[in-house]
């Protein structure tokens, strides 16, 4: 148990009230006694109701703060009812200890033998003397001849009080003033009390009016001392506890940033080994400490392949998802299966037990709500996925190990294939019962199946056999499809219908059109050993395949060419691979015990690589456009329309020149610059909406030019030349200012078109003022070889350099001074860069054929190169939005990159992650200590 202690600034200050109060009272005599003390008798309700107030009055009558009251007023609180022995020894001590008995004088104290019985007590023990009376109620008559109260007309004097006065006393009198004001009105209350003390203390009213003057004046005095005294210490008790607040809050702080620190080092250990865990504490980490280390570490999770890990037992040779995307069942080598929450990778209740042997393929009835298994047990079994219960008896055709089983789209019809006859065996679902004889034996096969999505035709292939069967009839559809190699191991229809996929063990996976039979295109052939799985994406557009080797590869299925990088996580021979029904996950099963989530949306290449079918010199991808610019082979500039996959108007210069391959484009798309081998390469500029030139050439460029470019408004164009760099006003023509001087392979203008950057002879750029031509500035001296690109950020502060060194450099365009170490990793020489729109990501391409994406902020790489160009890649555009990047190669392709992780990594992972990053997976993975935060927005 903890116990609270008072905390030490309260205490401090307690100490120090003390001791003012002690100094104050030192200052003044403060009498030992408790002052004169008053009894007070009475009797009846209505007395009881307002006396209290009374005796409060008397007692708090103005006196210096530290001193106890002049008057103590004992209460009888009995107020004349029944006393017993107890109460009646505390009134006596009551009685003892007072110098005075107020007597509330009224009609019931007359009649009360309470009031008359402490009135004879007080007779006895003290003198009639210090009795004083009050009238509350009824009067007091003085008869001076008889020199004694009037027995008759006194109504309020307690009989016991006859003849004990020599003389008339002094008595006051707390009638209401109007008494008819309202039922039992207050009397005065401040004058009785005045009154009172003037008696007790026998001092005139008056000096009391100006001795609580006094105290009054005396009292505000101290209180103004005391209140600044405690002002002060409020400000040092405040100060002291802001400063407390601030260190917690800087511990606090620290914390959280060593446990941020913390969570990034595991995020990235845990990147192949649990994802989603290494996902999570990614984006804990930015949650507690939004630093740009943390930024860093949820983009890496963004765009890590991995998205998902599930560890089984054993191996793992089956995989498939529901129809909805939600679930994963897995069919291990144990004979069991398993399902798995898709969102957030927990097993799903016990798992299905009933096989005895390993499972060989699983598939989801259309609805979700049956599994299908088959087993080298010789089974096939249906399972109720909700109550993870057999449904029926097995299918049993007592032939030997079933390798593959496949459901009809409409859930009635069951395949089996294998045994010992390796035929294929057609079931009712329903009546759990076979329909017909087994289909075929050796010559036709049963080791790979799969049904078409209108279920109308289903296929199956073992060694070397590919067939396609009518369902209803149970009969071959024509011959089997031709094909060369060691043995078909998948076979897989296309989401349309049209196209059937088989894997073959020698490698290959071949495409044949199901309507005329014909192959589709050669066969995709890897660097990998045997195929063992197919599977198209649901939009058709992709393949996934898995290797003996323990790689995935995803095929771009009108090309005919991989898509991106295969995936490699596995470590041993891959059996199963099957995507997700929205395409954005691709699930693996392998020998090494693991079924593994690949994120399919990292591989980040949008649609198929664009081909303009034709040779083109020096190409530009105009910024934002997504489009690309060239010389053609007819000596015409070109347009294409990149994500169109299309060429746009082609607007045609004069066949009789022949066109440099240096061009420029307006960033409006509007105006082409360009330069001829015939006109001494004089600059001309064209409309590319009307197709004609614009004016006259731009003279005086005696030699070639190297490298011309157009600032952000389209108002200026700069040219260089061999020994210059003029900056031409498109309107008019016009040069602006002078030349300036010196060699520049690259120009580049900065966002807000005031300076211009020229890369110079001695590895250097060198900055100018675009209006003035005068040298503004110059980066020292650091790449160890030419510079290949140049590129200002965005906001215009920052400008990057690429070199045949392999490296990429970042400079302050204000000091001029290298922005941190180089950016490291390409393999060979840096030819090209680009910024996206938010200046926050860097992407460089090489000649060692790889674009890699960079954290402006940390310098850091991003996730791995994005690879597919089989040239070096020259020229790089980010989209609008930085969500997309395009890229151009001298293999004479384009690549639509998708790299939206970039953009919102947060919001990528939270997409991903589907509701899964909730409160109970941050206690699960996040160490105790911070609070618990909203990994995503709700909704």
């Amino acid at each position: 148990m903890t116990t609270r202690r008072t905390p030490l600034t309260f205490q401090r200050a307690g100490r120090a009230f003390a001791w003012l109060r002690a100094r104050i009272a030192r200052r003044r005599r403060i009498r030992t006694d408790l002052g004169c003390r008053a009894f007070f008798s009475y009797s009846g309700d209505r007395d009881r109701r307002w006396l209290p107030h009374l005796q409060r009055a008397i007692e708090k009558q103005a006196r210096p703060w530290y001193l106890p009251p002049r008057i103590r007023v004992f209460l009888d609180s009995s107020g004349g009812v029944p006393i017993g022995p107890r109460l009646w020894a505390k009134i006596v001590a009551g009685l003892t200890r007072s110098h005075w008995l107020v007597v509330m004088a009224s009609p019931e104290a007359k009649e009360s033998k309470w009031v008359t019985r402490e009135i004879n007590w007080w007779l006895t023990n003290k003198s009639a003397e210090t009795i004083l009376l009050v009238v509350t109620a009824g009067q007091l008559v003085w008869d001076e001849q008889r020199d004694d109260w009037d027995p008759e007309r006194s109504t309020a004097l307690p009989a016991c009080l006859l003849g004990q006065f020599d003389h008339e006393p002094a008595w006051k009198t707390a009638v209401p003033s109007h008494p008819d004001s309202g039922a039992d009105p207050l009397p005065d209350i401040d004058t009785i009390a005045l009154g009172i003390a003037s008696v007790v203390r026998d001092l005139p009213e008056a000096d009391l009016r100006s001795e609580g003057l006094r105290d009054t004046k005396r009292n505000l005095q101290t209180a103004k001392f005391i209140a600044v005294v405690l002002g002060l210490l409020l400000l040092i008790a405040t100060s002291v506890s802001v400063i407390a607040v601030i260190a917690r809050d800087e511990a606090t702080r620290q914390r959280d940033h060593a446990i941020a620190q913390q969570l990034i080092s595991q995020s990235s250990s845990l990147a192949t080994v649990d994802p989603f865990g290494s996902r999570l504490k990614a984006l804990a980490a930015w949650r507690i400490d939004p630093t740009p280390e943390s930024r860093l570490a949820v983009l890496n999770a963004a765009v890590n392949p991995e998205s998902g890990l599930l560890a089984h037992s054993g191996q793992v040779r089956a995989v498939a998802f529901s129809p909805d995307g939600r679930t994963i069942a897995t069919g291990g080598y144990d004979g069991v299966v398993r399902l798995w929450d898709a969102a957030t990778q927990r097993k799903i209740g016990p798992p299905l037990i009933g096989h005895n042997a390993g499972i060989t393929s699983l598939a989801f009835a259309p609805g979700g709500g049956t599994l299908a298994s088959s087993s080298f047990d010789g089974t096939a079994r249906l399972w109720n996925v909700a109550d993870h219960q057999q449904i029926g008896a097995a299918f049993d055709a007592r032939a030997g190990a079933i390798y593959a089983v496949a459901l009809s789209p409409d859930g009635r019809t069951l395949l089996t294939g294998g045994g010992a006859d390796a035929s294929v065996r057609i079931w009712d679902v329903a009546a759990h019962r076979r329909l017909g004889k087994p289909l075929g034996g050796p010559a036709y096969g049963g080791a790979a199946l799969a049904f078409s999505p209108d279920g109308r035709t289903f296929a199956s292939g073992i060694d070397d056999d590919l067939r396609l069967w009518d369902t209803n009839s149970r009969t071959p559809i024509g011959k089997g499809l031709t094909r060369e190699g060691y043995g078909i191991s998948s076979v897989a229809f296309s989401r349309d219908g049209k196209t059937l996929a088989a894997t073959d063990l020698d490698g290959s996976v071949r495409l044949w059109n199901t309507t005329t039979r014909a192959p589709v295109g050669k066969p995709l052939i890897a660097d990998h050993r045997g195929a063992e799985s197919v599977a198209f994406s649901p939009d058709n557009t992709m393949l996934a395949t898995a290797y003996d080797d323990g790689s995935v590869q995803l095929w771009d299925v009108v090309r005919h060419i991989p898509v991106g990088a295969a995936f490699t996580g596995h470590t041993s021979t891959v059996w199963a691979v099957a995507f997700s029904p929205d395409g954005s996950t691709l699930a693996s099963a392998s020998n090494d015990t693991t079924v593994r989530l690949w994120d399919v949306r990292t591989q980040r290449q949008t649609g198929t690589a664009f081909d303009p079918q034709e040779d083109l010199d020096a190409p530009v991808l105009i910024p934002h456009a997504q489009t690309l610019a060239a010389v053609g082979s007819d000596d015409a500039v070109h347009l294409w329309d990149i994500a169109a996959h299309r060429q746009s108007r082609n607007p045609r210069v004069s066949a009789d020149l022949s066109i440099s391959p240096t061009i420029s484009v307006s960033p409006d798309r509007r105006t082409l610059a360009l330069t001829s081998f015939d006109t001494n390469y004089d600059v001309m500029l064209w409309d590319l909406t009307a197709h004609r030139q614009i004016g006259q050439v731009l003279p005086h460029h005696t030699e070639e030019v190297l490298a011309m470019t157009f600032s952000p408004d389209g108002t200026r164009l700069a040219v260089s030349d061999g020994d210059s760099v003029r900056i031409w006003n498109p309107a008019t023509q016009r040069q602006i200012g002078r030349a300036i001087d010196g060699r520049a392979t690259h120009v580049e203008f900065s966002p807000d078109g005031r300076t211009v950057a020229t890369s110079t002879e001695d590895d250097t750029v060198a900055l100018w003022d675009a209006t003035t031509q005068r040298r503004i500035g110059e980066t020292p001296s650091a790449h160890t070889s030419e510079i290949n690109a140049v590129k200002f950020s965005p906001d215009g502060a920052m400008l990057a350099t690429a070199g045949r060194d392999n490296t990429v450099r970042l400079w302050s365009t204000t000091t001029g001074k290298h922005i941190g170490e180089p950016l490291t990793g390409h393999r060979d020489s840096v030819t090209s860069l680009s910024f996206s729109p938010d200046g926050k990501t860097l992407a460089t391409g090489s000649r060692d054929l790889t674009i890699r994406l960079w954290d402006v902020a940390t310098r850091q790489q991003i996730g791995a190169p994005l690879q597919g160009h089989t040239a070096v890649v020259t020229d790089l555009v980010f989209g609008p939005a930085g969500k997309t990047l395009v890229s151009w190669s001298n293999d004479n392709t384009a690549r639509l990159w998708d790299v939206n992780a970039t953009v919102d990594p947060v919001q990528t992972l939270c997409g991903w992650a589907r509701g899964a990053f909730d409160a109970d997976q941050w206690r699960a993975y996040v160490p105790s200590g911070p609070a618990v935060r909203q990994l995503c927005p709700q909704g």
